[in-house]
């Protein structure tokens, strides 16, 4: 975070350098003094000169406070909603949503990800995008084993485009730990894995085994 705003402070101002910086501010943003100033930029008390906070900017600050846990969360997302009552404003909150880190957030999108059927495909796609944040891996940890319980339903019951969807977005790529390993290579020790689902587990695993060992790296080089 710290290293993010020296660079966004330092940007040209107006430049996609400068709005880069910006993106990677709010989105690493968890101190109680980084978080005041993104959310000084959704009431302007907060402004970094040549730097447009436009409606995708605003989403981005909005989805990185419900994200840490700002209280009023749900009424950030409320307020932005009614400044952009667009079906893309819709799809906005309703991942900024998914993305609280309270366990009923979690439990809420998790059931509308499977049992809604009277949400758009492209609402569902943004709940499965917004419910894995990163420092949330306590709450999501319950969802790995859930994942690949539901993996063959989803794939037998629903379209391809959302199962490709799931297969993704909800593979659990947040819970870095031998566990998720293993039952990712249970599940593809089934019979008549599917061969689009299998290239995506495969490219799960690898991403978590490249944490796995970039953690055991950091945890030697500390001793």
């Amino acid at each position: 975070g710290r290293t993010a705003l020296a660079e966004l402070e330092g940007a040209e101002a107006g430049s996609d350098h400068q709005l880069a910086w910006a993106r990677a501010f709010i989105g690493a943003a968890r101190s109680a003094e980084h978080l005041g100033t993104v959310r000084g930029l959704l009431d302007g008390s907060v402004a970094f000169d040549g730097l447009a906070v436009d409606t995708d900017l605003r989403w981005l600050v909005v989805s990185s406070l419900a994200a840490a846990g700002t209280p009023d969360a749900e009424a950030l997302i409320d307020a932005e909603l009614e400044r952009d009552p667009t079906d893309r404003g819709q799809r906005q909150a309703i991942a900024a949503r998914a993305g609280r880190p309270t366990a009923e957030a979690k439990a809420e999108a998790w059931r509308t990800i499977l049992r809604d059927r009277t949400l758009s495909e492209a609402m569902l796609e943004s709940v499965m995008r917004g419910i894995q944040q990163p420092g949330q891996d306590e709450l999501l940890a319950p969802y790995a084993d859930r994942y690949f319980e539901a993996l063959p339903g989803v794939w037998d019951g629903r379209d391809l485009e959302f199962a490709l969807e799931f297969g993704e977005q909800l593979y659990p790529r947040l819970v870095v730990t031998e566990g998720t390993v293993e039952a990712t290579d249970r599940y593809l020790d089934r019979e008549g894995v599917p061969g689009p689902i299998r290239r995506l587990l495969l490219e799960g695993r690898d991403r978590i085994q490249r944490a796995l060992r970039a953690r055991a790296v950091d945890a030697a080089a500390a001793r």
